[in-house]
């Protein structure tokens, strides 16, 4: 399960797939971080990962309550290569560009299964949308970088990049039968 905060919360669930790399298998907004709870019961989410900022506070209770199971997501430009889960702290850290393209690759891969055409799913493909790589100069040194950019809402792009770095780490096949 993937949460992306901000004046709601937006959440991405998925699996793993045989076929593909995974399969979306649900899509929702939510007000209260007690609704997530019952997500992680009624789904038996086995890792999710969850924006950090902006509610910290909310969002360290939320994986406390789910401990071994709940990380919170720092971006760091610095790490490279592998997510770093800190079991002890209840945290993961990942570079953006880099876990926003593992993400972005499964979708023009074709390698994720997506839930059948609705509002919610047009919603989530207009997120997706709103984002846009570019190349960033630094004056001084004159080195380079790509980063993401917003161009609108895109709640549930993040989201859905929670959820691939949970289900990516996940060992185990749920609800092989969805």
């Amino acid at each position: 399960m993937g949460v992306d905060q901000g004046a709601d919360l937006h959440v991405v669930l998925g699996k793993k797939a045989r076929q593909k790399a995974g399969k979306l298998i649900h899509l929702g907004v939510y007000k209260d971080w007690e609704e997530l709870d019952r997500l992680m019961k009624n789904f038996h989410v086995s890792r999710c990962v969850v924006d950090a900022l902006p509610e910290t506070r909310n969002a360290r209770a939320f994986a406390q309550r789910h401990k071994g199971r709940a990380y919170l997501n720092y971006y760091n430009e610095h790490q490279r290569g592998s997510y770093a889960w800190n079991e002890a702290e209840l945290i993961v850290q990942c570079d953006r560009t880099e876990s926003l393209d593992a993400s972005h690759k499964e979708i023009i891969d074709q390698s994720i299964i997506l839930p059948k055409e609705c509002e919610i799913v047009k919603t989530f493909a207009c997120h997706l949308h709103n984002v846009a790589k570019k190349l960033e100069e630094e004056e001084e040194t004159g080195s380079k970088r790509y980063v993401y950019v917003k161009l609108g809402p895109d709640h549930f792009r993040h989201a859905f990049n929670y959820e691939a770095m949970a289900r990516q780490s996940s060992p185990v096949f749920l609800f092989p039968n969805l």
